[in-house]
């Protein structure tokens, strides 16, 4: 495991560490690039991949327990194969599993949702001129066909996309920092890895930016102990609780509520509606 260089972080308690945002900010340094893992992260596929192991392992008697989740989690669908098969000994090859897996989430791979505040924080990212990037390690067909539905705005906000399954600049995938440290160097006026910032979900990931020397936030499955992932530089329950201000980026305020789209249509928020009723009946008795 790689030693998180802000290590007074890993001392809090698990209430301290996950409650105590607001007062640990002077702990995080300003940087400059963003960079985003894609499953279980920007989008809500682990809990298709999850569905779809567990009922392979219907058919023959298993619990996909979280133990064995969690060695899963981050990894190549080539290793999930080998970790799920040797651990319950199935009478199954690895390539016969990932046929049935492909089978299992084929009809449901389009219609994966956005996780909770991917839209709000990638767009006012976006409009505050922070390049970002998607750093993950599928392969090109399954993140086009993942990423169907938001297609638009993701070419809209990523300046590019480093794929571990497809690229043959990525020598190793996650925990290795391969795939971050070619993300950081396909920015125009690529920055030093300390000024990127990581987003992952699993704790392969959260070590790969470690050991690229670059920050990281973790969103991870509830079940990951805060213990577990007392290395990363911030673990957070939802994108929705990020806080943009702490890295140096503008705040996310009430004004980006009135956000539309990426063309920078207005509406007014609710407050400002309850202003104006007030005004305008209170004109009528004057």
């Amino acid at each position: 495991m790689y030693k998180n260089p802000l290590s007074k972080l890993s001392d809090m308690s698990d209430n301290e560490h996950e409650d105590s945002r607001g007062s640990r900010h002077c702990f995080f340094q300003p940087v400059t690039h963003c960079i985003f893992e894609l499953d279980g992260l920007l989008i809500d596929s682990e809990r298709l991949r999850t569905e779809s192991v567990q009922k392979i392992l219907d058919t023959y008697g298993h619990t996909y327990s979280f133990d064995i989740k969690l060695r899963c989690m981050g990894k190549p669908e080539s290793d999930l194969a080998d970790v799920v098969v040797s651990s319950f000994n199935l009478p199954i090859g690895r390539t016969e599993f990932e046929n049935q897996h492909e089978l299992q989430c084929r009809g449901n791979l389009g219609k994966i949702n956005l996780m909770p505040g991917v839209e709000r924080l990638l767009k006012h990212l976006h409009a505050s001129n922070v390049p970002m990037a998607i750093g993950s390690n599928s392969s090109r067909d399954s993140f086009r066909i993942k990423t169907r539905r938001h297609s638009r705005l993701f070419d809209a906000v990523f300046h590019h996309v480093v794929l571990s399954g497809s690229d043959g600049e990525v020598k190793k995938a996650k925990p290795a920092p391969d795939v971050f440290l070619a993300a950081a160097s396909r920015f125009e006026d690529p920055p030093e890895p300390a000024k990127c910032l990581v987003f992952e979900s699993s704790l392969p990931g959260m070590e790969a930016a470690l050991a690229a020397g670059m920050q990281v936030v973790l969103v991870p499955d509830p079940l990951v102990s805060v213990r577990m992932s007392a290395a990363a530089t911030l673990r957070l329950r939802s994108l929705k609780d990020f806080k943009p201000q702490y890295f140096g980026f503008p705040a996310l305020s009430s004004c980006s509520r009135r956000i539309r789209n990426l063309r920078g249509k207005i509406t007014y928020p609710p407050r400002m509606f309850a202003v104006l009723y007030l005004i305008s009946i209170f004109s009528v008795f004057v």
